[in-house]
């Protein structure tokens, strides 16, 4: 038998039985690695639309196993495992991927009511490549039939890939700023990098027509009372949601640096008990390209004030606010009016 036409055929017919996709995402390579190899990232996008999964182990290693179950909108279960191959990390992932039972073990596609010869072990190969700051994310899965179930195939990775994209947007968010709570200190240290001059940066929070579209979650307003910038000037706000409930704060300022620095006392009004001040420092760093860092350390009187804090939700404040402030700043430097 010729070997060339042997290799031939069989090249033919890998090219039938598989399906390979390109992505380009907008997050950096390394998050999407993590999509990719923790279960609790993982378990936010894998499925089709509407699928959820509600269970994913993962064994990262050369001949460590995964186990992964697609839980239908109807209320049908569908679990996958396989064998990792190759992990080079952070650029590519090679796996087999096979049918399962809920304990992992192969089973026949006939087993979900899939027609057509398919094979025990498919395989999996995923690259991740950096691409102009983005990730370029290229699947190839061999060993699919070709005509419907293919078609299907491919559409529930497109729309897995959909899921991704969005989950990404989530911890991009959360990467982009980086809170420091250290266990038994009294303190939470905020620092983020906003594309921007310093000097826009702090304007942004010492005039009050701009520092009110973007200091604390989306669905609040406010409502400024007292802002005296200088030293020992003093300053009151009021956030009111959507029901009518209103939270008053205030504080004294202790030393006004334009535009480095900004030292603080920050108070909640409504806490039972009073004297829960916090003594905040707001710096305002400058970096190459017209560039700024922002870093904010927060002293509390307490460990206990400080994960009361934190067990508030914080975090989700502060990202909001953030990401309105990045948005401002965008509309600023182009002279946009608010």
């Amino acid at each position: 038998m010729d070997k060339n036409k042997t290799n031939s055929r069989a090249a033919k017919n890998n090219n039938q039985r598989e399906i390979v996709i390109m992505r380009v995402l907008d997050a950096p390579r390394e998050l999407v690695w993590k999509a990719w190899t923790e279960p609790d990232l993982f378990k936010r996008w894998w499925g089709p639309k509407y699928f959820t999964s509600p269970v994913c182990k993962i064994d990262l290693r050369v001949g460590g196993k995964y186990l992964f179950c697609m839980h239908s909108p109807d209320g049908q279960d569908f679990w996958s495992t396989g064998v990792y191959r190759e992990i080079v990390e952070p650029e590519r992932i090679v796996y087999t991927d096979s049918f399962a039972d809920e304990k992992g073990n192969p089973v026949p596609a006939s087993h979900y009511g899939m027609s057509g010869e398919w094979p025990r072990d498919l395989l999996v190969t995923v690259t991740f490549e950096e691409h102009e700051g983005k990730t370029k994310l290229t699947l190839q899965h061999i060993g699919i039939p070709a005509g419907e179930n293919r078609k299907l195939a491919q559409q529930g990775w497109n729309e897995s890939f959909d899921k991704l994209a969005e989950s990404l947007k989530g911890e991009i968010v959360k990467t982009k700023t980086k809170i420091i709570a250290e266990p038994g200190k009294q303190e939470i240290i905020i620092s983020r990098e906003f594309d921007a001059p310093r000097e826009l940066v702090f304007k942004a929070f010492t005039d009050p027509k701009f520092f009110i579209h973007w200091l604390g979650p989306r669905e609040l307003t406010m409502t400024i009372e007292k802002f005296e910038l200088r030293n020992g000037g003093s300053w009151r706000y009021i956030h009111k949601d959507i029901d009518g409930n209103e939270y008053a704060f205030h504080g004294v300022i202790h030393e006004f640096t334009p535009p480095e620095r900004i030292i603080d006392t920050f108070e909640f009004e409504e806490l039972p008990e009073k004297g829960h001040v916090i003594l905040e420092t707001v710096r305002f760093e400058e970096l190459p390209g017209n560039r700024t860092k922002l870093t904010s350390q927060s002293v509390f009187q307490s460990v206990a004030d400080r994960d009361g804090m934190l067990q508030s939700g914080m975090e989700r404040g502060v990202n909001d606010s953030y990401e309105r402030l990045d948005e401002l700043l965008a509309k600023m430097k182009l002279g946009e009016e608010l």
